[in-house]
């Protein structure tokens, strides 16, 4: 068993959960030390209210209530001091102990980086699960190292300066590129409107071919993007890559299903034909019903 050796005030500190916890304690003491103050009056605890009652009766008139609203507007002015000193007390509290808050991401974040953030994949969305994201750097390290093709995989949540995805993409291309643009390419979703982009050298084109690329970009992480499943389609799209580049079969774009829609409601047409045939069985039913009972009385009347 380990023994720490260093003196208390040079241990580590606590963990993150324990700072989590600190955290919330310092919300809620801030939180209800704010209800408690903007709750209490001058007027209504201790059990004032009488002895205020019956002071205010002794006072002039002539001061009395100048008095009071004085005495009003400065508790008032105190305890609202008192009450944003807590709740400004409470949320540095939050800040300080709590885990940080991450920035919101956007374009120029991508724009600025001098490459991706993790391995060859700079998920600045973000889109995509840690357990796919290591799957797919071991494939692209593979793929780099083994056969000389470098892939480098952007997503990001909405364009803010370039026109489109690969516009973007070529951006990353030149700045990620170094020396050996012809081997590289990069493979960007937007992941808004579900737009992806692939830019590549000369040399990474011809291994991976024209038609695959734009299968690969449209029919597959596009597809999947479009369905609300970003991540599986850039996994999927980064192992057809990578099959076509290491000479094996290319597992093809998913198949589309596509679903006829029904339509469930009538036609102008078809709503006046149904209209004029019930036109005509109530006119019938109600000739039937003065018709009928008129012949009756016809024939009693006869009889008679």
């Amino acid at each position: 068993m380990e023994t720490s050796l260093l003196p208390p005030s040079q241990r580590p500190s606590s963990s993150p959960l324990r700072r989590r916890q600190l955290a919330m304690v310092a919300c809620i003491v801030g939180a209800l030390c704010v209800v408690a103050i903007s709750s209490w009056s001058p007027s209504n605890s201790l059990g004032l209210a009488p002895v205020l009652s019956r002071t205010t009766l002794q006072i002039r008139p002539s001061t009395a209530g100048r008095n009071t609203r004085v005495s009003a507007r400065a508790n008032s002015h105190w305890m609202e001091k008192l009450g944003a000193g807590a709740a400004a007390f409470g949320l540095a509290g939050a800040m300080s102990m709590g885990t940080p808050m991450p920035a919101v991401a956007s374009e120029y974040d991508v724009l600025d980086a001098s490459g991706p953030t993790t391995g060859y994949i700079m998920d600045d969305a973000p889109c995509l699960q840690k357990g796919s994201e290591k799957k797919m750097n071991d494939i692209l390290s593979y793929l780099d190292v083994g056969k000389g093709y470098k892939l480098d995989v952007v997503t990001v949540r909405k364009l803010e300066e370039s026109p489109d995805a690969d516009t973007l993409a070529s951006k990353m291309l030149d700045k990620w590129s170094n020396k050996d643009k012809s081997n590289s390419a990069v493979l960007v979703l937007v992941v808004k409107n579900s737009e992806v982009g692939l830019a590549a050298g000369d040399n990474f084109v011809k291994a991976l071919g024209e038609d695959k690329a734009a299968s690969i970009a449209q029919e597959t992480v596009g597809y999947f993007a479009n369905q609300g499943r970003p991540n599986q389609g850039v996994s999927e799209g980064v192992k057809r890559i990578n099959a076509i580049l290491t000479g094996e079969t290319d597992p093809g774009a998913p198949e589309i299903k596509e679903y006829r829609k029904e339509r469930t409601y009538k036609t102008k047409e078809e709503t006046d034909v149904a209209r004029g045939a019930s036109y005509q069985v109530v006119g019938a039913l109600l000739l039937i019903a003065f018709v009928v009972p008129m012949l009756q009385y016809a024939g009693y009347v006869q009889k008679d």
